[in-house]
């Protein structure tokens, strides 16, 4: 496969419901409507768990691409040296909130799951995917020696 890249997803949306790309990946509730309309077809999520908005499509190790699961890593950033209180405050703060069941409703209509660590799952988080990318980016450049 080529890659192509897009400054924006809109474009892309377009180009695969035209069949001028012919896979993308993006988060569920981008390529929804194109599945509803019949100009695409989800194939697999690459969340570790299956998507609540389409729980017939297989993840990607179910798929057999464990290599390509990813869970979504969306969350609060703040600046660099932020100090750790006001962190755990503000963590404090989006439990309270991702705990309310009308916002994890609402968040879930999207597509998306809620997930309510800390700024140490966090972190994690984004160094696991950090390092599988990496790994990955490894495979591709040696192959292609």
């Amino acid at each position: 496969m080529t890659q192509v890249s897009y400054r924006d997803f809109t474009p892309a949306l377009q180009d695969l419901g035209e069949g001028r790309i012919h896979v993308a990946v993006s988060g569920l509730a981008f390529l929804l409507p194109q599945v509803q309309t019949g100009k695409a077809k989800l194939l697999m999520v690459t969340n570790h768990e299956r998507a609540p908005l389409a729980p017939d499509i297989p993840t990607a190790q179910e798929a057999g691409y464990p290599d390509l699961t990813f869970d979504g890593v969306v969350g609060f950033y703040g600046w660099r040296d932020m100090p750790a209180d006001l962190k755990q405050r503000i963590a404090a703060d989006v439990r309270a909130v991702g705990a309310d069941p009308a916002i994890v409703a609402r968040i879930a209509s999207a597509g998306s799951l809620v997930r309510l660590g800390g700024p140490a799952e966090f972190t994690a988080a984004i160094e696991e995917q950090r390092a599988k990318i990496a790994d990955i980016h490894d495979a591709v450049a040696k192959s292609a020696q």
